[in-house]
């Protein structure tokens, strides 16, 4: 992560240094490995990439959980809950300019892509924002819409990673694949955002970790209420009415679950994950990825399992 920093520039950058030393799950480090080596880059630019890559997420994930209002990440306060949302969110900020300005200035990571992965960093922005705009002002987009959000917002640094690769090898034929592992990555942007929305209200060891449906806490306007909205479910105007209510009690949020899991919703959306995954595989080996990211079908019993009195 050390991209020709001053004493003072490392005391900058410490709320992302902290997030990258607490580890996460290391998706983006596995996938730039994966599709390096079927690419036959060296392993050296691989790194060089992959440590872009991390760094780039990390300062973003800062300035998410500003944004979203977090105090955990990878069970540990949050960036701005340690240092203060001033420094944090600089922090965050700076980290990405100065990472970006190297890449610039840094000939051996990439001559030809720059303007990629700049259009790429603008692309995300967009992304995140729509995602703020529609929970904040309680807007369901179209299901286009929404895909495109996604897109931006989780796809352009798996874009990047194949930006950045593709451009490393000496290989005619493999680069003319460019858009069989565009359209997989970006497959894979749109599994990884469908399955955080679904294991939040459908995941037992999710809700004890991270507490009870917070999704419907915060009114986000996930990918299932977009997809039961726009195809007018059974009971979704009561679905969408429960989720603006400003307070939700635990009573609420079984409401809601059972609604979902009554009108078929949560079948519909654990079998679109199961599809993804299965396309995905298809192209790019990562099942160790999907190891880290495990997501089952709903039980209801899970449900009873986690509530006790005490929860009620």
């Amino acid at each position: 992560m050390a991209y020709n920093l001053t004493p003072i520039e490392k005391i900058l950058i410490e709320p992302v240094k902290y997030y990258k030393e607490l580890k996460g799950k290391d998706i983006r480090t596995f996938l730039c490995q994966n599709i390096g080596e079927k690419l036959s880059i060296p392993q050296n630019d691989i790194d060089k990439i992959s440590d872009f890559i991390n760094t780039i997420h990390n300062a973003s994930l800062v300035i998410d959980d500003i944004q979203d209002n977090s105090n955990l990440r990878r069970n540990k306060e949050s960036a701005h809950i340690k240092y203060g949302i001033p420094m944090a969110l600089n922090s965050g900020y700076f980290t990405i300019f100065n990472v970006l300005n190297s890449l610039n200035k840094d000939c051996t990571i990439c001559q030809n892509t720059k303007h990629k992965i700049f259009e790429n960093m603008y692309n995300a922005h967009i992304g995140q924002g729509l995602d703020i705009y529609y929970t904040q002002n309680k807007i369901v987009p179209s299901i286009e819409e929404y895909n495109t959000m996604m897109y931006y917002k989780t796809g352009m640094l798996f874009v990047s990673i194949v930006d950045l690769l593709i451009e490393k090898t000496l290989d005619v034929e493999v680069k003319n694949k460019y858009d069989v592992f565009l359209n997989s990555v970006l497959k894979f942007s749109i599994f990884f955002q469908i399955r955080d929305d679904y294991i939040n209200i459908t995941d037992i060891n999710y809700w004890k970790e991270k507490g009870f449906c917070q999704d419907f806490d915060e009114q986000k306007i996930s990918y299932l209420i977009t997809y039961c909205t726009n195809n007018k479910m059974k009971n979704y105007e009561k679905i969408n009415d429960l989720l603006k209510e400003p307070i939700k009690t635990n009573h609420t949020k079984l409401k809601l679950i059972l609604l979902m899991n009554n009108n078929g919703l949560l079948d519909i959306i654990y079998d679109k994950l199961c599809a993804l995954k299965k396309e995905i595989l298809e192209i790019l080996e990562l099942n160790y990825i999907f190891e880290q990211l495990p997501f089952h079908k709903f039980n209801i019993n899970n449900l009873r399992e986690y509530f006790t009195p005490l929860h009620i």
